[in-house]
């Protein structure tokens, strides 16, 4: 299993030609690609605020990642969030912390563009 960024999901589903070839190797080799129960609300909002494009509602959009290529959804847990407020120092976006968290929790690298989650050293990082 390999954790996502969000920008990741966005780019593996609408413009896989953004990945650098490291990490579409990593998306298309791994046997679970999963992302945070947070990446929805990050989506949402986006979407909310037209600046990103999807091609429908964030929710049916998500649920067919999750049928069609298998996407899983990993629940913020307790454990996640108090992780996550741990790496809140380091990361200063709560969105990235929990992000990041939940690779640490689930012990897999975090597949990211985000320099700032890359030079911390908190995770594991593909890019």
């Amino acid at each position: 299993m390999i954790v996502i960024d969000t920008h990741i999901l966005l780019w593996w589903a609408t413009s896989p030609h953004l990945l650098s070839t490291m990490a579409d190797e990593t998306v298309t080799n791994a046997d679970t690609v999963a992302v945070s129960a947070i990446t929805a609300w990050e989506i949402a909002v986006l979407h909310r605020r037209r600046r990103i494009k999807i091609a429908r509602d964030p929710r049916p959009w998500m649920r067919d990642l999750e049928e069609t290529r298998g996407l899983r959804i990993l629940p913020v847990t307790i454990d996640i969030g108090i992780r996550a407020a741990d790496l809140h120092e380091v990361l200063r976006d709560p969105i990235d912390s929990i992000i990041a968290a939940s690779a640490l929790t689930h012990g897999v690298p975090l597949v990211t563009k985000d320099e700032r989650i890359q030079r911390s050293g908190v995770v594991a990082t593909i890019w």
